[in-house]
């Protein structure tokens, strides 16, 4: 086996062990605010998705966060998640299963996705590519698979977050406290860059969650652990769901910088 190969089994080991030892998150105020801002971000990128081919490079969210796959089948698309874990993509199974919504699911690695050319009309990636040194590899295949006129919705960690969330994952790693290292966070310029290096036409770089990062951990903490106390938190995060929502202007202040972008050929 080469070093690449034990590098990637070392990683699908990684995000297997996490996946187990994780909850569900999924009823927490903090992931409903995600969703909904999940939901918002794609309506704006990609319009009505009845009828459409919708591919999501992870399914952490279907496994452990914000079903946002459920959202797109209801919305009546042909909804496709993939995933290198199968923990994850065992659990985002039992989820769709129990949930009663409809999602095709593929075990694989998001550096080869295992699909035909111009197979999908939307793209969604939020808050996986940045987990992987061959991201760029990931953001060719994301072109390889869309359709021409197909739109791209590409999220990763904000390097300018303004509660400093990059530094704070920086210290946790290196304290070991952190399950989802590594991860790299962008600047605005850099992920349009690198977006258009790899064949696609940014049309709108945007961002999603103006929530402070201790903020997110204090919820899911008080979820997980004193559920009594778990709804105080929903009264800090309604302020931001509701700027957020209001002005538009704020989403360059979002934990996640996103670009949209389409392939023109």
């Amino acid at each position: 086996m080469d070093s690449s190969a034990v590098i990637r089994q070392r990683q699908r080991d990684q995000w297997d062990a996490v996946a187990a030892s994780m909850p569900d998150f999924s009823s927490a105020p903090s992931t409903a605010y995600y969703r909904r801002r999940e939901i918002a971000l794609l309506e704006r990128a990609a319009g009505p998705l009845k009828g459409k081919r919708v591919l999501k490079l992870d399914l952490w969210n279907e496994a452990i966060n914000t079903r946002i796959l459920e959202w797109v089948a209801n919305a009546g698309a042909d909804a496709y998640g993939m995933d290198v874990s199968h923990v994850v993509s065992h659990r985002a199974k039992d989820n769709s299963r129990r949930e009663n919504f409809d999602v095709s699911i593929a075990r694989a690695d998001i550096r080869q996705i295992p699909f035909r050319s111009d197979s999908f009309d939307v793209v969604y990636t939020m808050g996986t590519i940045e987990h992987i040194d061959e991201y760029k590899d990931t953001l060719r295949e994301i072109h390889r698979v869309l359709r021409v006129g197909g739109t791209a919705v590409i999220g990763v960690p904000n390097f300018w977050d303004p509660f400093l969330r990059p530094a704070l994952v920086a210290v946790m790693e290196m304290l070991g406290k952190y399950p989802y290292a590594p991860e790299k966070s962008f600047t605005r310029s850099e992920l349009k860059r690198d977006v258009e290096n790899a064949g696609l036409a940014v049309t709108q770089m945007t961002g999603i969650l103006l929530l402070p990062g201790v903020l997110r951990m204090l919820d899911l903490f008080l979820h997980v652990r004193r559920r009594w106390a778990a709804k105080s938190t929903e009264w800090f995060i309604k302020p931001f769901d509701a700027a957020e929502e209001r002005f538009s202007w704020l989403d360059r202040f979002g934990y996640l910088v996103t670009a949209v972008a389409t392939k023109r050929r």
